[in-house]
């Protein structure tokens, strides 16, 4: 009773300091809403793969062991991220990867088969208030499904909806390509706290594209620009016939 108190307790704890993150973000990127939107702020698309380690031992508020985790050898994840307005991106996830069966799966052991997921995310990106430098952490929030196999010793439901907060950063080498860190904790919908939920840690390489329409917005395009001076309308005059 008392561990599930404490793991309850870190849950409200940790989803206060996301929400209380999330916050403050957004009050600071609505804050000018004057402030002229450019091309050193913002970006098109952001595509990457990333290697993936998952913790799906049932207790992943407690931090396994890393010769507990789940990984492969070889890029699991892909995502792709669409930038919205000052600092705010969705996220668009897919990703699998096998059990290893001699590794703890809610409590178990010689679990064999696989785990898939599918997330979207809601994103808050600091870029811009760490002066736009090789350092850009980001917070985010967001749904998705997960789907494991059916394994006789698999304890969690096959398809679980999961509400997901992950937190990371993306350190850029050049212009367009980045090493992104991620965490990213799932919490399964069926099963709140227990093998429906788990988390997972990400290493992969992100490429950036950028706007390419100048630094002005969209919204400074000649076709969004009302005419200086009113065009006149010329009216040929009729000549009467006498």
């Amino acid at each position: 009773m008392f561990k599930f108190v404490l793991r309850n307790d870190h849950m409200r704890a940790f989803s206060l300091f996301i929400c209380s993150i999330l916050l403050i973000a957004g009050s600071i990127s609505f804050a000018q809403p004057d402030k002229m939107i450019t091309n050193r702020d913002n970006y098109f698309w952001q595509f990457g793969i990333a290697w993936t380690t998952t913790d799906d031992d049932g207790q992943e508020l407690n931090p396994v062991p890393i010769d507990q985790l789940h990984g492969l050898p070889f890029p699991s994840r892909l995502y792709a991220d669409r930038y919205i307005y000052n600092g705010w991106s969705v996220e668009g996830v897919l990703g699998a990867q096998p059990y290893k069966s001699d590794r703890l799966v809610n409590d178990s052991i010689n679990v064999n088969g696989f785990i898939g997921y599918f997330d979207a995310a809601l994103k808050y990106s600091f870029y811009k208030q760490l002066g736009r430098g090789a350092i850009d952490p980001y917070l985010g929030s967001g749904l998705g499904f997960s789907l494991r196999n059916a394994d006789a010793k698999q304890s969690a439901p096959m398809l679980t909806p999961t509400v997901n907060l992950s937190a990371g950063c993306t350190f850029w080498l050049s212009k367009q390509i980045g090493l992104q860190a991620q965490g990213v904790y799932k919490f399964g919908l069926v099963d709140i706290l227990g093998s429906a939920s788990y988390s997972q840690y990400s290493l992969g390489l992100v490429y950036r594209i950028e706007k390419t329409d100048g630094y002005k917005s969209d919204f400074h395009k000649p076709k969004y620009k009302l005419p200086r001076k009113p065009s006149r309308i010329k009216v040929e005059k009729s000549t009467d016939e006498s």
